[in-house]
């Protein structure tokens, strides 16, 4: 059998909860050393289902796998596909593999996943509190540090209902214990009221569906309840009238600010509502989970939920459920004030928003580039969505749906694949430009161009074995399939690059979970490994050998990781065997990071620094360590980033320096944990001697027996390192050729760049070769070799690559900056000549 090469870009759920049918969305990427790969096959349990795509280009892939050693579909590598999988009882796993066919009729099988089956929570055991007042009604309410003043008014509210006979379940998220003691008090007094604490941050979604699964199985009608919101009294007993023969029943409501304020009368003021047509429901939905009420059998049918793979909202999916099973009715006037305010998951005008024309044109003048990328993430983001919900929809409800509707969820399914599904998007698309009250908000324009992109990326693809320079097409998913819907960003890229540099991670707590140190770096690049990266995992490395539990963790995306990088990182100094007592967490792929409340945060940059202090503030601490290499403003131009950079250093923290200069020029300052004054300064912070590379320099009798002479430029010409002044380097080597300096043989090298080497020419026949990027090893031996050093950094940390040729017996030149003298640097190495 032949080998395959398979990663997912998306990782499974670390759980399904059985008891109903539900399908997984797999992507990721595979090749076969061996071999081109004719066909992909999905295989649960043994029987084969069809991918989505695949044969699709992955740039990331092709340059970590295929630039070198020349293996067949490394570009064309990428797929996915959404995977059905049946009921089954819980205490088994889920075996996910993917099978391909190779050309020469091999196959090759890969393990993708193994998914334990787990139970859901069981339906409480609680009888109707008063079975004459009328029909049993569970109320489920989700809360997740509620405003304790709109959570009383809404639990009044509740209390002062026309209709009596119900209970409230109340899925608490995991709030911090001071919250979830006043919530105790605030339910206590009555027994109606039911309170369990999720034991792990679940997020809205999964805690609707775990209050939801715990509702009575008694009970013959289920409403569900946000903490905020304000109920009129006939709410409960409106609904329960004018239920009918439908299966769900929703009302409108009236929009108020947190202060009480009217912001509209209707929910319903931008967009038509229409809660009758199935494919309308699935593509924009129209049912809001707080003002309905449904049949139990609609429960037992949405339960479990879908996977939370992507953006799902609780209310989506139960109106759907409720549609695909029989009709759904509207009572047309308002039974509840809906509350907006920042918390709001997603507002009522973010749900109601309609792109203006001119919205769409100015679109249409950005650069093609940006828009390929935007069609990219509709395609990932919202259609890979919707075609998951559609999929477990049809195998749960298939049976029970109307002819009419089930060909609509047939229509859509093939919408990804079928042209005339395309243009029938397209047609009903049409209908939101027409000028009446828009009824889905244009969605399906933005789904035609999503699917419309996955043929466009798989035929500007075919037959090409490796990217062309000018082809911006790529098939690489999202970070994250999850986007936080609550409020739009802005439009600016430059904006959201930033925005997104400094986003929180997403943090799942538990009270049950191990305490960690988690140490925050910003990414783990091969091709950036320099010292700052080394200092931070030798610091995780005697942090854990002291007994912490220590975790890095990456707050930027990681691109495709060769299947050597732990052995590449362990090669190091001082990093051998790091990986055996350090984990691993990839933080912006991971849809939540584990953590307890006692977890401990370590930050290593600037915008590590500003993700650090949300999660410890969201924690309840207060303080973090940062490990400061750097005065980071400077390595920037003044303006936002620099900005941000000297934001962190006013942030709550402990600092821990990486050299005694560096301490002092904070000192001298009065910059982070020195602002508040020298002694306060002193002790909240530490400094160490930063580790360099060790070489054995070389004897008197070996310099003497040399017949040229070598000179070694720290020479980092990219713009992320512009403070090594790569071109005042370049300079005075010039102006050095020019006045004779370098009489004789001389060998005039640069180390440093990160690209494949080059040469620049000095003047006067003069060269500077650009040597390649070297392992730790050979970059030793390279120090050893030559006579001369030049290794050059504008700020007031002294660089390690000045220190490292100074041990290496290289007499070095370097600059001096403010406290960094020529005393204070000579007190380093003797080696060192330090000028302005």
């Amino acid at each position: 059998m032949a080998s395959l090469e398979v990663a997912l870009d998306i990782p499974p759920p670390p759980a399904l909860t059985a008891g109903s049918e539900t399908a997984l969305f797999v992507c990721g990427w595979c090749f076969s050393p061996e071999d081109h790969v004719r066909s992909l096959a999905l295989v649960v349990d043994g029987g084969e289902q069809p991918v989505m795509a695949h044969g699709m280009p992955r740039r990331d892939v092709f340059e970590a796998y295929g630039a070198e050693n020349g293996a067949p579909d490394t570009f064309r590598s990428g797929f996915w596909g959404i995977v059905r999988i049946d009921a089954r009882p819980a205490g088994g796993t889920c075996e996910l593999l993917l099978r391909a066919t190779l050309d020469d009729g091999r196959e090759a099988v890969a393990e993708l996943a193994r998914v334990p089956l787990v139970e859901g929570p069981p339906p409480l055991e609680l009888e109707p509190p008063d079975p004459s007042a009328g029909p049993f009604v569970a109320v489920c309410m989700a809360t997740h540090e509620p405003p304790m003043g709109l959570f009383r008014r809404q639990l009044e509210s509740i209390l002062a209902q026309s209709h009596r006979n119900w209970i409230c379940v109340v899925s608490d998220d995991c709030s911090s214990p001071e919250t979830y003691a006043a919530m105790q008090e605030a339910l206590a007094a009555d027994p109606r009221f039911v309170l369990s604490r999720s034991p792990r941050r679940l997020g809205f979604y999964h805690n609707f569906e775990r209050a939801l699964a715990m509702a009575p199985a008694s009970a013959r009608y289920v409403a569900m309840a946000d903490q905020d919101d304000y109920w009129y009294p006939d709410k409960l007993a409106t609904l329960l009238a004018e239920l009918g023969h439908a299966q769900l029943v929703y009302s409108d409501a009236r929009i108020i600010s947190r202060d009480g304020a009217v912001v509209s009368d209707t929910y319903w003021d931008r967009r038509r509502n229409n809660y009758e047509s199935l494919t309308s429901v699935l593509v924009a939905n129209s049912v809001t989970g707080a003002a309905s009420l449904f049949r139990r059998e609609v429960l037992d049918r949405a339960l479990p939920f879908p996977p939370g793979q992507f953006g799902h909202f609780h209310d989506h999916w139960v109106g759907l459920t409720a549609l695909a099973l029989g009709d759904i009715g509207f009572v047309d006037r308002p039974l509840y004030d809906y509350v907006q305010h920042g918390a709001a998951v997603l507002g009522h005008a973010e749900a109601n928003r309609m792109p203006a024309l001119r919205e769409r044109i100015a679109g249409w003048r950005r650069p093609l580039r940006d828009r390929v990328r935007k069609w990219r993430l509709t395609y990932f983001v919202d259609g890979c969505r919707l075609l998951q919900c559609a999929t477990i929809l049809r195998m749960r409800c298939g049976d029970r749906m109307a002819p009419p509707k089930r060909r609509a969820i047939d229509r859509f399914l093939r919408a990804d694949r079928s042209p005339v599904e395309l243009a029938r998007l397209v047609g009903r698309a049409a209908r939101e430009l027409t000028g009446r009250q828009p009824e889905t908000l244009g969605a399906e324009l933005g789904l035609f161009f999503g699917f419309g992109w996955s043929h466009l990326v798989a035929g500007t693809a075919r037959g090409l074995k490796r990217p062309r320079r000018r082809l911006a097409i790529d098939a690489r998913p999202p970070t994250r399939l999850i986007q936080r819907p609550s409020r739009r960003g802005p439009d600016s890229p430059t904006a959201r690059v930033v925005a997104g540099k400094i986003a929180p991670l997403e943090l799942a707590v538990t009270d049950e979970g191990p305490q960690r140190v988690n140490l925050l770096i910003p990414t783990i690049d091969l091709e950036h490994f320099f010292g700052g990266y080394i200092a931070k995992l030798n610091l995780a490395r005697r942090l854990a050998e002291r007994g912490a539990r220590v975790r890095v963790v990456t707050v930027d995306p990681v691109g495709v990781l060769p299947r050597s990088w732990k052995q590449r990182v362990e090669s190091y100094s001082g990093l051998a065997g790091v990986f055996d007592g350090v984990e691993v967490a990839f933080g912006r792929e991971s849809t939540g990071l584990e953590v307890t409340r006692s977890d401990r945060f370590i930050a290593t940059t600037w915008w590590t620094a500003h993700i650090a202090r949300h999660a410890v503030r969201s924690l309840g601490g207060e303080r973090f360590l940062y490990l400061i290499q750097e005065y980071e403003p400077f390595t920037f131009p003044m303006g936002t980033y620099a900005a941000l950079a000297a934001e962190s250093y006013r942030f709550p923290h402990t600092a821990l320096f990486s050299t005694e200069l560096l301490r002092d020029y904070f000192r001298r300052h009065g910059l982070g944990v020195y602002a508040a004054g020298q002694a306060a300064g002193d002790e909240r912070s530490a400094a160490f001697q930063n580790a360099i590379t060790a070489v054995e320099p070389p004897s008197a009798a070996e310099l003497a027996g040399r017949s040229r002479r070598s000179l070694l430029f720290y020479a980092r010409p990219e713009p992320h390192a512009s403070r090594n002044m790569f071109e005042l380097g370049v300079l005075a080597l010039s102006r050095a050729v020019e006045e004779g300096v370098f009489e004789g043989d001389w060998d005039l090298h640069g180390i440093g760049t990160v690209e494949s080497g080059g040469r620049a020419g000095l003047g006067s026949g003069a060269t500077l070769h650009l040597l390649p990027r070297r392992e730790q090893a050979a970059y030793a031996g390279l120090l050893r070799d030559h006579d001369v050093g030049l290794a050059l950094m504008y700020t007031p940390h002294p660089s390690l690559v000045p220190i490292e040729m100074a041990s290496a017996g290289m007499l070095t030149v370097t600059n001096s900056f403010e406290n960094k003298t020529p005393e204070a640097m000579s007190e380093i190495s003797t080696n060192l000549i330090t000028a302005e």
